[in-house]
């Protein structure tokens, strides 16, 4: 397994890649399917996810210098973006409490414990500093990563296209939504698309990351006191 696993996640990941290219369906998103059957494969094989992570840790290790790459198109279209700045700290700030309080409420209106809402949180930003958060907060790590995971990967598919069809044309835009709302898998989407669109994106990734950081751990009991009220 300490073999098989890395070499089945990288031919699975290229064959749906192959298999998108020629089809050009969103919907048959490489990262989506090559999970789904790899989770199938385990369910079925009796295998434990332990031993899988073990043998994918040099891809594991890898997500750190890929998410670096994300900012080559930042550093590409830095003047405009530098001119923008203002209008990208508020739209990413508006981002941050629009999708934290969404979250919070929809969470809290259908029930959910606590933990349950602190480990939704957290779901502007990317895997690793959501988790943290929403650790701190008193939720579930795993959780929070599974829940930012699902999102990157829903927007990844649907973001772009949805953005299209309610009017949004202008690239910063499409670009500052799919970096807030979907992190990382929905910024190397961006990238595909457009450099443009994938410079806004990266830099709203980093932007409603370092906002979350700061307003979570303030802005969630201050909602929780809230939502009570009702």
């Amino acid at each position: 397994m300490i073999y098989i696993g890395i070499i089945l996640t990288i031919l699975l990941f290229f064959i749906f890649k192959n298999i998108q290219n020629k089809t050009t369906w969103l919907i048959l998103n490489p990262i989506l399917l090559t999970m789904l059957l790899i989770i199938l494969i385990l369910i079925l094989s009796e295998s434990t996810y332990e031993n899988y992570a073990k043998s994918n840790l040099p891809l594991t290790f890898l997500l750190e210098p890929a998410i670096v790459v994300l900012a080559m198109p930042l550093y590409k279209e830095f003047v405009y973006i530098k001119s923008q700045l203002k209008n990208i700290l508020i739209a990413c700030t508006f981002g941050v409490f629009s999708s934290t309080g969404t979250a919070l409420f929809i969470a809290y209106m259908l029930g959910a414990d606590n933990q349950i809402i602190a480990s939704v949180a957290p779901n502007a930003v990317t895997s690793p500093i959501a988790m943290a958060l929403s650790h701190s907060l008193g939720g579930v790590a795993a959780l929070a990563a599974a829940i930012v995971i699902l999102i990157g990967v829903l927007g990844a598919i649907f973001a772009h296209p949805f953005l299209k069809f309610i009017g949004v044309s202008d690239q910063p835009a499409q670009g500052l939504a799919m970096g807030a709302a979907c992190h990382a898998l929905g910024t190397a989407r961006a990238v595909e698309i457009n450099s443009k669109i994938g410079a806004f994106a990266s830099v709203s990734l980093i932007v409603s990351a370092v906002l979350t950081s700061v307003i979570l751990p303030v802005l969630y009991p201050l909602f929780m006191s809230v939502l009570k009220g009702f």
